[in-house]
């Protein structure tokens, strides 16, 4: 095919252009022209191609539809800067940001002069299905890339542009995981050109981007894209991961647009002529924010729709998932992510406001065995411990309780490798921990990793600046994350003889898990968090006391 077009201009050459160093290559839809850049860590050269177009803009008619083949373009086109990031509600400059014409990816390409072709990494960025990019300012693969691993992120749509759902192929619902189909399907066509090897692609992602990864594993659709999985701190049985109310959160958006019909195809026609930013306005979370309130994520598509992307529920379609090698874990402090909600220091001082948390989803016994086990024993005095036991109570109910369901699902299959980590390295470029506590000086005494933390040791946050000093704990934690990933990417094998311990694949019979800790990194032998997942487990599994 094009494939006759594949490589780059000779390393010799680059080596000889004048700044800025570029390099060219041809794909089925075009020239693309990218500049040479150095990680920040060790100096190593690597080709950057950003804003690639991978489908045509989801704008117009094409919005809430599944993405379409990009046309291409003519004369070389120059990928020197990221492409918009989709629509969304940015935190950072607190208003509605980006572009309904968001559908781009970047491709890193590292320049050391081997004649095999390289594994790549198509990374799945988080935001709660609600937020986020691919953007370099973000994740730039430095670390990874000095480990000789083409990186792929990319750009997919969000909030009701992503995952509007009315049951019907004008608006079916997950638009967004099916941006990112098309993406890794762009991949697999196209990063032969790149130098990758199409046959040896991990797909990895931290939080939304995780539970993206499970619902590749679980979606027919797109089986056999991939070789490898990651799965960083989420999972599609997270309870912020997955909805069974997508039609109600539809036509309610459509109501509060103005919009009073009953039927859907009028109602998406009616949507289609209402601003993107309209819509987007109205998908921004007021005030409490528990992970449990957003509407427009993941949900199975009806029978309806003639392309599904999830045919079944999520607990359907695990008994006939890809079975392919994972790693899998968290982190030891995820809900410090919760730390900065302004419900948190009415919990501080009263374990009442728990009901209120919990009460749209559990009984009221069930409710009573969460407050004794998580502060029955929890000496009040003592600021620290109860701190610690509220951030355990935030970790297990949106993140580990859940993530353990899917780890068992894999386990019980019991064909491909799984290795299972938890993240608990303190350091000094932890960026979510450190903005949290420059928000809430109060919690500056818990110890750990909070949520999306282990993403500074992954990528250089070039918006931040946080970057590990030389000869630091922090940079050999970099390196060792980096090797790990990066070994399991290239054969299925996170360990390699440069590293100083064995990481070995867990099992049902003989659970086990690495403890990432810096220079006290080891494996620990038993199920992570067993005492807590066992009393989720029991509470799920006893008789009258289930779910409302």
């Amino acid at each position: 095919m094009f494939n006759k077009f594949k490589g780059f201009l000779s390393n010799t050459v680059v080596r000889h252009l004048k700044p800025p160093k570029t390099m060219t290559v041809i794909i089925e839809q075009g020239s693309l022209q990218g500049i040479l850049y150095k990680t920040q860590a060790s100096n190593k050269p690597y080709v950057s191609f950003l804003g690639i177009p991978y489908a045509k803009p989801p704008v117009g008619n094409l919005r809430f539809k599944p993405p379409v083949k990009h046309p291409g373009w003519s004369g070389i086109l120059k990928a020197f800067s990221v492409g918009n990031m989709c629509m969304q509600y940015s935190f950072i400059k607190n208003k509605i940001a980006g572009s309904e014409d968001c559908l781009y990816l970047n491709i890193y390409v590292p320049q050391e002069e081997l004649n095999e072709k390289k594994a790549v990494m198509v990374f799945i960025h988080g935001g709660a299905f609600n937020n986020g990019s691919a953007s370099s300012d973000f994740y730039s693969p430095d670390y990874l890339i000095d480990e000789n691993v083409i990186v792929v992120t990319i750009n997919y749509r969000l909030n009701a542009l992503g995952f509007l759902n009315f049951d019907i192929d004008e608006c079916s619902g997950n638009m967004g995981l099916k941006d990112q189909l098309f993406a890794i399907k762009w991949v697999k066509a196209n990063i032969y050109a790149f130098g990758g090897d199409d046959q040896n692609i991990t797909i990895f992602g931290e939080s939304a981007g995780s539970a993206s990864v499970h619902c590749h594993i679980l979606s027919p659709q797109s089986t056999g894209l991939f070789q490898k999985a990651i799965m960083q701190s989420g999972c599609m049985f997270n309870p912020w991961a997955f909805t069974e109310k997508h039609r109600e959160a539809a036509f309610k958006l459509a109501k509060n647009l103005g919009c009073e019909k009953d039927n859907p195809k009028e109602i998406v026609q009616y949507l289609l002529n209402v601003p993107a930013i309209d819509i987007v306005k109205l998908t921004k979370i007021e005030g409490k924010t528990d992970f449990q309130n957003y509407e427009f994520i993941p949900s199975v598509e009806s029978e309806m729709v003639s392309e599904k992307f999830l045919p079944a529920h999520p607990e359907v379609l695990i008994k006939t998932a890809s079975t392919v090698p994972v790693i899998t874990g968290i982190n030891n402090m995820e809900g410090l992510i919760a730390f900065g909600e302004h419900r948190m220091m009415k919990i501080l001082n009263n374990t009442e406001e728990i009901n209120e948390l919990l009460q749209n989803h559990y009984s009221k016994e069930i409710i009573n065995k969460v407050k004794n086990f998580y502060f029955n024993e929890c000496n009040l005095e003592c600021g620290t411990t109860r701190l610690e036991n509220i951030c355990h109570f935030y970790s297990d109910l949106y993140f580990t309780k859940d993530f353990h369901r899917g780890y068992d699902h894999f386990l019980k299959q019991n064909i491909s490798s799984v290795y299972s980590y938890e993240f608990k390295f303190d350091g000094q470029i932890n960026i979510c921990k450190s903005i949290m506590f420059s928000l809430r000086p109060t919690f500056q005494s818990l110890k750990g990793a909070c949520h999306a933390d282990e993403l500074s040791y992954l990528f250089y946050g070039r918006l931040f600046g946080f970057a590990p000093k030389p000869n630091s704990p922090e940079l050999r934690m970099c390196r060792t994350l980096s090797k790990l990933w990066t070994n399991f990417a290239k054969t299925g094998n996170p360990n390699s003889q440069d590293l100083c311990f064995e990481w070995k694949n867990t099992s049902a019979e003989e659970p086990k898990y690495l403890s990432l800790d810096g220079d006290n990194t080891c494996i620990v032998d038993g199920l992570l968090n067993g005492s807590r997942v066992r009393f989720w487990e029991n509470i799920s599994g006893t008789v009258g006391l289930q779910q409302k």
